[in-house]
């Protein structure tokens, strides 16, 4: 058949190429060196050939054609033009307009598709204010003579050239799961012109021989149709196999992971990023997802909002390697993200990071490229217009990403490169956008190139012959494949549920069996895409979930009656779960032990050090060794330890070479003159030691917070026997067992007897000294003070002072009975201090020496083992992703089952 007798309209642009494609591989198996390519389009693309020929030939005059065909962006634009127009203004902000824009945008495309036609006046609210906003819509388009995808589709028909000769004499369409009465009009009138129109026969004529196996879960399936894939190019190394999912989307990412740690597990390395893959994913991401393009939008968006920045979303810019000499100041820029996490407040401007990342680089940071590149943001973003035409702001978006040095520090890969050119395609259609929204302003338009962005999607263009093509349930395949795995057929994914369109009249939609007018429709337009599918390769298996979580799940209707599996599909493992099964390939090693400290190592820490050690040697380590932590999360204010910190302040403000008889002879008014006094100490001395200083509204709330709960704590403090404060946070350096710690004393209390009271404020919700009995023990700041740093004294009471709202109260233990309010004396204290363990006073603060030197034995000699008694004591552990408890837990479960 020639060339030019027929023509191949496909339902994809993919599935044309991959005619096409097939058509060529089939020609060089053959030994042709040259051949006419298969004439295989979409339809559009060969209508849009057809009326341009007829135009050049003189068969349609120029006058007759549309002034302009919208793209799908334009006439959703202009339907968001149309809906803000004619709602309420009053109520126009409560309403997604693009949302109702979308909606509009298929429902006129249902009527016009499917020949809805609304007559009545009886319908619902929403019916008609649709049916004005339509007409608005096209009075619109008349003026300017305009016409949208859907009815230009129409013209085209109408337009269609009498003279037979003009047309091919055959053609077929290919992928069309349905067929709406549009394009059964479009075939109806080619057939009345003479031509042949007939299916594209590209696949088995008969069935696949087909089985079904249902698995745990989702993530099951994924596992079993990858080990499958696996197993199929072992027997046959030439096979071209399917992966059909139904939420590719939502499955992309771990379908993603375990194909590259199956068939390309190099790639964990960031130098094989992009090595050429045995598989190739039908659907691809969009654009504003790659980490090029994600990088370019973060940076308008950090331009339009300057005035209010999200410390969250300038951490992501600041973080991205694509800017600002990215690669070579990414340690200093890790740094600097640390610091502005620690002191700037959760909402920023662009002028105060500016400054307080001048201020680290006067401090030796390295962050001149970075600096330039924000100062250089910032002086830009006076200059630019207040609003401008989206041609013009093309140019001076491209000019500023420019002066921000964005993609330029480091020639870009392939996928980068890609992803380049394709966002200034999409940057250069903003000229598309000229006469339907007219100058806007800078916020806008980055909105608009944000939705463009998100909207186009971008697939880099595959390298080599993949055999395993990853698709969704819509793709329709070039050729039969040898084996097809269609996982996720599950009762609530397959029929696809009802979703009529909420602007059409349900009845319509249901009578002339638009797409998803009702489950009838649904279940019918399923049923055309199984028997396809099973056209579609030699063998398939078919899989679904029993499980979403704690859901129970049932397979779809349309596999109940295809038999089971026979063998139970194998799981592929992830690299990680590979590398602890083969025993081969690593060397076991039971390393638990750090580098000893040495003579003169300063190790910080204090008290915190001890108490990690004693939950994990392994955190004490990392966190204090190392100096590994978890980055700070920023908050409006004072985060908790902040606040308890301003408490500390406060109340040594208070007590500061004051006794109880003090406290006692001030009268109501002059208690509360020393409080505040204290506060407004407190609060300066406090405000010191921040690199930002906190904004007057929120000071005044903290201090009437502050006042209040300082005059609840004293109410208990009065409840005391007399007492003089002889230290209030002391810092002092203690050695133990050859360690040197430095530890602060919060307050230390004289007794009339000449005994001291130990005291440590907490202002958490838990507060125990239960671990005081214990070997290890886990709060160990107290026993450090009263065992080793008050050695000399005859200490009477060791105790939290619980400083709260809602509660104040005192914690601990004492030598006698009646030295502290609500606390028990050792004797009292039996059931957790076993009198067989603690006779004595003297015997318990015995224990505490012995226990804290001996885990500063253990620090000293290096033990640093991932031991814990409890994971929960862990819960407070900053350092946990090091100590790889995942890994711990895969290892145990992989290793018993494979004992098993």
């Amino acid at each position: 058949m020639a060339s030019d007798d027929f023509m191949i309209v496909c339902s994809t642009a993919r599935l044309a190429n991959g005619l096409r494609w097939v058509h060529g591989a089939e020609q060089v198996a053959q030994g042709q060196s040259q051949w006419q390519p298969l004439p295989a389009l979409t339809l559009s693309q060969w209508l849009d050939g057809l009326i341009e020929q007829l135009v050049l030939q003189g068969d349609i005059p120029i006058e007759q054609l549309p002034r302009k065909v919208l793209t799908n962006a334009q006439e959703r634009v202009l339907w968001e033009r149309v809906v803000e127009r004619m709602l309420d203004s009053d109520v126009a902000s409560l309403f997604d307009l693009s949302g109702l824009a979308a909606s509009a945008v298929d429902a006129n495309s249902l009527m016009q598709e499917w020949d809805i036609v609304i007559q009545s006046a009886n319908y619902a609210e929403e019916v008609e204010q649709f049916l004005k906003w339509r007409d608005e819509f096209r009075c619109q388009c008349k003026a300017a003579g305009w016409l949208e995808p859907t009815r230009y589709l129409d013209w085209q028909i109408a337009h269609l050239p009498e003279d037979v000769d003009k047309l091919p004499a055959q053609l077929f369409y290919a992928g069309f799961d349905r067929i709406s009465p549009q394009e059964q009009r479009l075939f109806d009138t080619l057939k009345s012109r003479g031509v042949a129109v007939e299916p594209w026969q590209h696949l088995h004529l008969a069935p696949a021989i087909s089985v079904k196996a249902g698995l745990a879960d989702s993530n099951a399936e994924c596992r079993a149709a990858v080990c499958w894939a696996a197993a199929r190019l072992a027997e046959n190394p030439q096979a071209r196999l399917g992966i059909v999912v139904p939420e590719l989307d939502r499955l992309r990412p771990s379908l993603s992971a375990l194909l590259d740690d199956v068939f390309h597990p190099a790639t964990v390395s960031a130098g094989f990023a992009e090595t050429p893959r045995d598989y190739d994913f039908s659907l691809g991401a969009p654009l504003s997802r790659h980490p090029l393009i994600a990088t370019a939008l973060d940076i308008l968006r950090l331009a339009a909002n300057r005035r209010n920045v999200n410390q969250q979303d300038f951490s992501r810019i600041l973080l991205q390697p694509y800017w600002a000499a990215g690669f070579t100041e990414a340690d200093a820029r890790a740094q600097l993200d640390a610091a502005i996490k620690a002191h700037l407040p959760i909402n920023i401007t662009l002028e105060r990071l500016l400054q307080f990342t001048k201020k680290y680089v006067g401090r030796g940071l390295l962050l001149n490229g970075f600096y330039t590149a924000l100062k250089t943001l910032f002086d830009a973003l006076l200059n630019l217009p207040v609003r401008q035409l989206p041609s013009a702001w093309a140019v001076s978006i491209s000019a500023l990403l420019a002066q921000v040095e964005w993609s330029a520090e480091r020639p870009l890969s392939s996928h980068e490169y890609q992803a380049r050119k394709k966002f200034n395609e999409v940057l250069a259609t903003l000229i598309d956008f000229d006469l339907l929204l007219g100058s806007i302003s800078f916020s806008q338009i980055v909105q608009r190139l944000s939705h463009l962005c998100n909207e186009h999607v971008f697939q880099p263009e595959t390298e080599g012959d993949p055999h395993i093509f990853v698709m969704g349930l819509l793709e329709t395949v070039a050729k039969p494949m040898d084996a097809i795995w269609v996982m996720g057929m599950n009762d609530h994914v397959w029929p696809p549920p009802a979703r009529p369109n909420p602007l059409l009249p349900a009845a319509l939609q249901r009578t002339e069996r638009a797409p998803a007018a009702d489950g009838n429709v649904q279940a019918a337009f399923a049923l055309s895409i199984h028997r396809r599918l099973l056209l579609s390769a030699a063998k398939i298996v078919f899989s679904y979930a029993h499980k979403d979580g704690e859901r129970e799940l049932r397979p779809s209707p349309l596999i109940l009656g295809i038999e089971d599996i026979e063998v139970s599909p194998g799981k592929s493992a992830t690299l990680a779960e590979q590398l602890v099964l083969n025993k081969q390939a690593k060397e076991w090693m039971d390393d638990h032990t750090a580098p000893p400290v040495t003579i003169g190592e300063k190790v910080s820490g204090g008290a915190g050090l001890i108490r990690a050690q004693a939950l994990c040697p392994a955190w004490a380590y990392y966190r204090y060794r190392l100096g590994a932590r978890r980055l700070e999360e920023p908050v409006e204010g004072l985060d908790a330890m902040g606040r308890g910190n301003l408490l500390h302040a406060v109340l040594q403000s208070f007590w500061q070479g004051h006794d109880s008889a003090y406290l006692h002879d001030l009268d109501d008014i002059a208690l509360h003159s020393a409080i505040a006094r204290a506060v407004d100490d407190g609060v300066v001395r406090f405000s010191e030691t921040l690199e930002e200083p906190l904004l007057p509204n929120f000071l005044a709330l903290e201090k009437q917070r502050l006042h209040q709960l300082v005059e609840a704590w004293l109410a208990c403090e009065k409840e005391r026997h007399p007492f003089a404060v002889v230290h209030c946070e002391q810092r002092v350096t203690l050695d133990v067992s050859g360690m040197s710690v430095q530890l602060t004393l919060d307050r230390v209390d004289r007794l009339e007897d000449g005994q001291l009271v130990v005291i440590d404020y907490k202002t958490g919700t838990t507060v125990s000294h239960k671990s005081w009995a214990d070997d290890r023990i886990a709060e160990p700041q107290l026993p450090i003070y009263a065992a080793i740093a008050l050695s000399g004294e005859k200490v009477a009471a060791v105790c939290f002072a619980q400083v709260r709202a809602d509660v104040q109260r005192f914690v601990g233990v004492t030598a006698e009975s009646d030295v502290l309010p609500g606390v028990k004396s050792l004797q009292e204290s039996s059931k957790l201090f076993s009198p067989a363990s603690f006779a004595d006073w003297d015997s318990l603060l015995d224990h505490w020496r012995t226990s804290i030197q001996q885990l500063a034995s253990e620090i000293i000699s290096g033990e640093a083992a991932v031991t814990f008694s409890d994971e929960d004591d862990l819960r407070d552990c900053d350092v946990k992703p090091l100590l790889r408890l995942p890994e711990r837990q895969l290892q145990q479960e992989k290793l018993i089952g494979a004992d098993t």
